[in-house]
């Protein structure tokens, strides 16, 4: 049973209306956006949630509009049932993360991306996965690629030590290695490393593009892809990644002149924020040019 449904007659439809439908599962937790018009009904919606679910430990919410620490990415989480712990060990395509919800960010709803950037990944390659929060892109390309190495960077020590955890847990240790520290300080001593880096930090991705670029192998056979997410607004569709598109070229430019030529190679939504508002990922092929 759908939560709304099972909430009629006991919220009014001014209510229903108002409340998320969605929610997120992460082990034995429940995560859900609340809005502040609903906000004073969230024991009766814990409560609901835990009939349809009843094997969850602890229900926490969110507030709709809750501010994200830009640095950790965390949030203002207030557990309003059960057990006052937030750490669960979560399960996605054959992997097993652990994670405390109060103290690092994760997001269940980019298992779908996770997996196809590992898709993507070939044996014997070198990756950088800046933001890497508790290790899951970085960890699920070590499972499917186990001749890769991973350098997996994270500036928020609790997801770091998560990370460790996970590494050990998920018996990848030296494919995947975990980096406590700023994105930008550990870009700069992986310079021409990668084959391939990886940048899930929507906001904020942009302001490290040319660190990114510089990370990519040199030389005559140098260059190799960026995943690059953005946020950008508008409505679905071809259009929709123009303007990240110009602005992540423009960037490189700058950075680099013509000495580096990005081409598209694939671009998708990754969920949606706001209305109209949307995280992107663009899979940048970045080639180094070679002049005569």
């Amino acid at each position: 049973m759908k939560l709304k449904e099972a909430l009629k007659g006991v919220l009014d439809e001014n209510e229903l209306t108002k409340l998320i439908k969605s929610y997120d599962l992460i082990g034995d937790v429940i995560i859900i956006r609340i809005p502040y018009e609903v906000y004073s009904k969230r024991e009766i919606i814990a409560e609901t949630l835990h009939k349809i679910y009843p094997r969850v430990r602890t229900i926490a919410a969110v507030p709709l509009y809750a501010h994200t620490d830009e640095l950790y990415r965390t949030r203002d989480v207030q557990v309003i049932w059960g057990d006052e712990n937030l750490e669960t060990t979560h399960r996605e395509s054959g992997c097993s993360f652990k994670v405390d919800l109060k103290h690092v960010f994760f997001s269940p709803r980019l298992s779908y991306e996770r997996m196809r950037v590992a898709q993507k990944v070939l044996p014997t390659e070198t990756i950088i996965n800046t933001f890497s929060g508790v290790g899951c892109f970085s960890i699920l390309i070590a499972k499917m690629q186990p001749q890769t190495k991973i350098y997996s960077i994270d500036v928020n020590p609790y997801a770091y030590e998560y990370m460790k955890e996970n590494v050990a847990l998920n018996k990848v240790k030296g494919t995947v290695i975990p980096i406590l520290g700023d994105a930008s300080e550990e870009l700069e001593k992986l310079e021409g490393v990668a084959d391939r880096v990886i940048m899930p930090l929507p906001e904020h991705a942009h302001s490290f593009l040319p660190l990114a670029a510089r990370a990519l192998k040199s030389g005559e056979r140098g260059g190799g892809v960026i995943h690059y997410y953005d946020v950008s607004a508008g409505r679905k569709g071809d259009t929709l990644f123009n303007v990240p598109l110009e602005r992540a070229r423009d960037i490189i430019s700058s950075a680099f002149g013509n000495s580096l030529r990005v081409e598209l190679e694939e671009g998708r939504i990754v969920r949606s924020v706001a209305p109209r508002r949307y995280h992107v990922v663009l899979d940048l092929h970045v080639v180094r040019m070679r002049f005569s």
